[in-house]
């Protein structure tokens, strides 16, 4: 039997050209990106929230209150989805933001899932806007590719598009864990299949020797 299309939303928390000891990508998968849709919406629109929204409207980790990352996540955690999240330790470094950079850390997380789910429709936030740089990201991911699965890639505006949308607050929740211990990992814990830990210098060492 083959394997199914799974519907698969990255997203990252933290920044590669700041000073930071951290930098946190996640991914939400899903056979039925229908209900996280709706999932979104209903707490978009949630009255009992939305007053505690900032200004800039945007459904985001970043601007979120305490109570809406909470609520967010707890719905997730009803959700059929399976997360997967990689952290890398910066030790302080500036990391150039390069198509190649961020397509490493791309295949490292998804290195995780791709085993189980080789067949993904992936849409990933607009990190990179030039047609040049995109392309350098694709042909990085699709060259990794399991040869046995099939991918496609689509780079979105994360405000139109929910599975992007929870993995920023999937990523989110998980660098504030390694950050400061923050409890609100353990309302998603338990979806959680796979979550590396790693030094930044061994996963771009890792990748460059892969692709000699």
């Amino acid at each position: 039997m083959s394997q199914p299309l799974v519907h698969v939303g990255l997203d990252e928390s933290g920044a590669l050209t700041a000073t930071t000891p951290l930098f946190t990508m996640a991914v939400v998968v899903t056979l039925h990106p229908e209900t996280l849709r709706r999932l979104v919406s209903r707490a978009s629109s949630d009255r009992h929230l939305k007053h505690r929204r900032t200004a800039t409207r945007e459904f985001k980790w970043s601007c979120a209150s305490q109570r809406m990352r909470s609520a967010v996540l707890s719905r997730l955690a009803l959700a059929d989805v399976e997360l997967f999240a990689l952290t890398v330790h910066k030790e302080g470094r500036r990391i150039e933001d390069s198509p190649e950079n961020y397509a490493v850390l791309v295949c490292e997380l998804l290195s995780l899932c791709w085993p189980k789910f080789p067949n993904v429709a992936l849409s990933l936030d607009r990190h990179f806007t030039s047609p040049a740089q995109v392309a350098a990201v694709n042909t990085f991911i699709y060259r990794q590719w399991p040869e046995a699965g099939v991918l496609s890639i689509a780079h979105v505006d994360s405000q139109r598009n929910s599975l992007v949308q929870l993995a920023d607050f999937v990523a989110g929740c998980v660098y504030g864990w390694h950050k400061q211990q923050d409890e609100t990992y353990r309302l998603i814990q338990s979806k959680v299949s796979a979550a590396s830990v790693e030094q930044w210098q061994h996963v771009k060492e890792r990748w460059t020797r892969k692709t000699k």
